[in-house]
């Protein structure tokens, strides 16, 4: 009986692999199939834009999960030596994951099984820690452009309303998350290692939003700068606190910068071709390069 349990165990990591590669091509094909991408309308955005944009954007995309996967290796040096190259590697195998689960369940479930299972509640905290710390930026800017954006449209009591609301749903999230991490009694971070790990999640929130205001200023978005960077943060808070699968989030991004950049273009088109242009890149592309990185990783499935 132990003899077939560890021989089911050997054959579940390349089972998980192939699951999470499959199920990813076939929520691609069917999303493409439902809402087929207009590729004369993208042609025509293409068209306005210089030679490198393509390359420039996807070299940003690429830069932000570097830096996140700095972040990840800085969360673990405390108990685990991980290289670089492994941090990378792991990063984007489990955005495959998290490409096809809600709320990035998937990412939790991935990276967590690069480790032995007598290190995974540490792991899981500190994933747990790294989303808190990117929220914590998002919410952060996203409230201050939602001062910026509602304060013509609404008075001073509502506004303020508006921001309590957020801030204490923010309060709730984190310390429902720290009772988590205390649960799992994984051993809290320092100070320090949370400020870094803030930092880190701000540079690059910056960094992938720089695309949003490339492609933009490229394709003639009327509007200054400071508008811009509201724009854009009030994008991300939106997209970011509603709870649905990553394959599926095209439909709420158009949506979403639809309603929010809408006035500053000369063809709202155009607002359609961008997000799907931001979500290829920072999306899709990472997502494609996990899927063609997963079945060379090496997941520990069995007891250790």
């Amino acid at each position: 009986m132990s003899i077939a349990l560890h021989k089911s165990k050997q054959f579940l990591a390349p089972l998980i692999k192939i699951i999470v590669i499959l199920i990813c091509a076939y929520v691609l094909y069917m999303q493409w199939m439902e809402r087929p991408l207009q590729l004369n309308e993208l042609w025509i955005a293409l068209q306005k834009l210089p030679g490198l944009t393509l390359v420039a954007m996807i070299a940003i995309s690429l830069a932000s999960w570097l830096v996140e996967s700095k972040k990840w290796q800085y969360l673990l040096d405390d108990f685990y030596e991980l290289s670089f190259r492994e941090s990378v590697l792991q990063n984007l195998t489990a955005q495959a994951a998290s490409f096809i689960t809600p709320l990035r369940a998937g990412e939790f479930a991935m990276k967590s099984l690069f480790f032995k299972k007598s290190l995974r509640k540490k792991v899981l905290s500190r994933i747990l820690a790294g989303t808190i710390s990117q929220m914590l930026v998002t919410v952060i800017l996203g409230v201050t452009g939602i001062l910026f954006y509602v304060k013509e449209s609404l008075n001073l009591e509502s506004a303020l309303y508006l921001i309590y609301s957020g801030i204490l749903l923010l309060l709730l999230l984190i310390i429902i998350s720290l009772w988590l991490i205390k649960k799992w009694k994984s051993g809290s971070l320092t100070t320090k290692k949370w400020r870094r790990t803030i930092l880190f999640s701000l540079l690059r929130y910056l960094i992938f939003a720089s695309n949003w205001l490339l492609l933009l200023w490229l394709l003639d978005y009327e509007s200054s700068m400071l508008i811009t960077i509201r724009n854009v943060s009030v994008f991300y808070l939106v997209v970011s606190i509603i709870p649905v699968f990553q394959v599926f989030d095209i439909a709420v991004k158009w949506t979403a910068a639809t309603y929010i950049f809408e006035g500053g273009f000369f063809h709202p088109e155009l607002i359609i071709v961008a997000t799907t242009i931001i979500w290829l890149t920072n999306s899709i592309l990472p997502t494609l390069l996990g899927c063609a990185l997963l079945p060379f990783q090496q997941l520990k499935t069995l007891e250790e």
